[in-house]
Formats: C-alpha cells, structure tokens, sequence
C-alpha cells in the first residue's frame, strides 16, 4: 500500500500546467495533431538515441508549455525551443552530463547559431522561473507504488505527444493509468474514468492508423518492385514441384 502523506505532499508541491490553449501551436482537430504535439512527438524520437529517463521528457514537455504560454515564437524556432528544452531537462535529471545539443542538417550544417542557443535557453530558464525541481505523473505513480516498467514509461510517452490527454493535471494522468491498467486499489472517480476511456480510444485509433501505414507501405513497396513478387512466386513453386518429385 501507498502513503496518502507522500501524495499530499506531491499534490502541495505541484503547480498547474501552464497551458495557453489560445496559442495556434496547440489547435488540434480529430485527423490533424496540433504543432505542439508533433514538436513533442520529434523531441521522444530525437531522445531515443540517448536512453534517458522518462523524467527527462516529462520535464522537457513542461518547459515547452510553459515557454509557449509566456513568449510567442515563430515556426522556424520550434526545433530551437525543443531542442533546448531537452538539453536543459537533461542536464538536471541525468547523471551523464550531456553538453549543449545542436542540430544540423543533412549536409552538415548548423540549423542555429551559439548565440541562438544561448538566448533560447536563458529565455527557456526565466520562463520557468529559474525552477526546474517539479511534479511530474511517474512522480505520483512511484508514490502510489506503480512500477514505472517500460510499458508504463511508452504510455506515458503517448501521454505527452497528445494535448487532448495532457491537459489533465499529472495526478488526474497517473491515476488515469491506475485505471487503465487494471489497478483495483482504488474507487476512480467519474472524471478519472473518462480520461482512461479517452486514452483507450486514442491507443486503439493510433494502433489503427498505424495498421494502415504498414499495409500501404506492403502496397506501394509491391507495385514498385513486381519482378520481385514474381520471383517469389516462382520459388515456392519450384519448391513445391521439388518436393513432389521427392515424394515420387
């Protein structure tokens, strides 16, 4: 069992996300993400490489918002903030103490200059207050004795990359995936059901479009290269008449 004084404690130390839900970053429909949701989604794919925490993105996903319900930034500045954002989350939360992270591009070259780096990142700390110790949702799931395994870590992940989800408090989330998973140590109130439905449904439609990205992918690589499945045809059936003679 999990103490109550340690959730206390966590949900007095939390602050409210600072979401500008006017921000044309965070407009979403049913079939388009928003521009902050694809930001995040190339952040975690950016991040792979580095094997860091799940503290790590959450924080990175923190400053994000919080920098984009203070300053306005124009789209050729997305990737600065991002990876800025990530450099500063990784610095605090990791042992292995990264240097500044830049981006170039395919031929090698800088996307940003030192000094853009600089400005973004001292932009990035006054945003936040000069505060980056802050409640996350793995927090509340660790307090509530939740192992943060890797499946959890993904559907956090997926919690991130999505604005419709993430704008529940991180204490709504954690218990959200209480839920999800099965958990039964707990009554959920009605609100924290809706939110696990609605992570459900996102789950399963973004399992369905990926579905279908594969078997596009199946389809355009056949009609590109037909020799090859004739070839294929050919050899299992010169297999199969191998195999007959055997018999014979």
């Amino acid at each position: 069992m999990f103490s109550f004084a340690d959730l206390r404690d966590l949900i007095n130390r939390d602050k409210p996300k600072a979401l500008n839900k006017h921000n044309p970053y965070y407009s979403y429909d049913s079939s388009i993400p928003s521009r902050r949701d694809i930001l995040i989604q190339w952040i975690i794919t950016q991040s792979s490489q580095f094997k860091h925490s799940i503290k790590t993105l959450e924080l990175t996903v923190l400053i994000i918002d919080t920098y984009l319900n203070y300053f306005n930034i124009s789209t050729e500045y997305l990737q600065l903030l991002g990876i800025s954002a990530y450099s500063i989350a990784s610095k605090f939360y990791e042992t292995e103490i990264l240097s500044q992270i830049k981006l170039y591009n395919q031929e090698s070259q800088a996307l940003y200059n030192d000094e853009e780096y600089n400005e973004m990142e001292e932009q990035i700390l006054k945003a936040m207050g000069y505060q980056l110790n802050l409640i996350t949702s793995s927090d509340y799931l660790l307090a509530m004795n939740v192992e943060v395994d890797e499946n959890v870590q993904n559907l956090l992940m997926f919690l991130l990359m999505d604005f419709e989800i993430y704008q529940y408090s991180h204490f709504e989330l954690a218990l959200a995936i209480m839920h999800y998973q099965n958990d039964t140590r707990l009554v959920f109130s009605d609100k924290i059901l809706i939110v696990s439905q609605l992570i459900h449904k996102k789950l399963i439609k973004a399992q369905e479009i990926s579905c279908d990205k594969y078997q596009q992918e199946d389809t355009n690589s056949v009609e590109r290269s037909p020799q090859i499945h004739k070839k294929i045809s050919k050899k299992r059936e010169s297999q199969r008449i191998r195999q007959v003679q055997s018999q014979n």
